[in-house]
């Protein structure tokens, strides 16, 4: 058996909207400890981490593993009809276990919506993401991560990570005009910039996937980017007791 209620479609809502542009297709991985979510982009560049726990949720059953084979284009169909202070319940179906029930319900309880969804038999792996030892950790803030790439774009496709000491530079070199931008220690702010950098360490990186995961930024306050050279860059935002939604991307050669 397996029942998860969210109290809030918005929740939902916002985990879609940071992965459905990097994934079509996806297996959810079911346990008493929650759900798993890990997945490749089409280009093989970047890989989705996210987990979220029962604590995520306002009711949460599953009794025995069960993998959910999700077309995503569809369930964020689904999740949209609801309001933003809908519940949402997703649940197998009883007699028909090829197919998910989802049930939103106002606040008020005077509207409830019912839909069926087919799940999908996705031939896929369940990733064992090895562990790293990094050699940098920035945390900042995410809406400041956010505005950093957004202006870095309109100068260039490809960015520059460099982590030197307790400094990030953003650097983007394009065809008529460059950029840098410098992120420093910060920990007088309400929002703290905490940087920690055991060598120096560049990186780099393709800004339209990194554009694409600071949509998860509504999920957390704050964004903790790994790093160090030649492995995939680590992007982590920490919903705390909700569960985590974590970005991998492989830098680029050096040009």
């Amino acid at each position: 058996m397996f029942e998860a209620t969210f109290q809030s479609a918005t929740f939902l809502k916002r985990i879609l909207d940071a992965i459905k542009e990097l994934v079509g297709e996806v297996n959810l991985l079911c346990t008493e400890d929650g759900i798993d979510l890990q997945a490749m982009d089409t280009s093989h560049v970047s890989l989705i981490n996210l987990t979220i726990l029962p604590d995520a949720c306002t009711t949460y059953t599953c009794t025995k593993p069960v993998t959910l084979g999700i077309n995503l284009v569809t369930f964020y169909k689904i999740v949209r009809c609801a309001d933003a202070d809908d519940s949402i319940r997703l649940s197998l179906d009883s007699k028909d276990s090829a197919k998910m029930l989802i049930r939103t319900e106002s606040l008020n309880g005077k509207k409830v919506s019912e839909f069926v969804m087919n799940l999908m038999d996705i031939d896929s792996e369940h990733l064992e993401i090895p562990g790293a030892e990094y050699n940098c950790s920035i945390k900042i803030p995410s809406t400041e991560l956010t505005r950093l790439v957004k202006d870095l774009q309109t100068f260039g496709d490809t960015c520059s990570f460099a982590v030197k000491d307790e400094q990030l530079t953003l650097e983007v070199k394009g065809d008529l005009s460059s950029a840098a931008m410098i992120v420093k220690n910060d920990k007088t702010s309400k929002l703290v910039t905490e940087i920690e950098c055991g060598a120096p360490t560049t990186l780099l990186l393709a800004l339209k996937y990194i554009s694409t995961f600071t949509k998860a930024q509504s999920l957390s306050e704050y964004v903790t980017i790994y790093m160090s050279e030649g492995i995939p860059v680590n992007l982590i935002y920490d919903m705390g007791d909700r569960g985590s939604l974590g970005y991998y991307l492989a830098p680029k050669m050096d040009e």
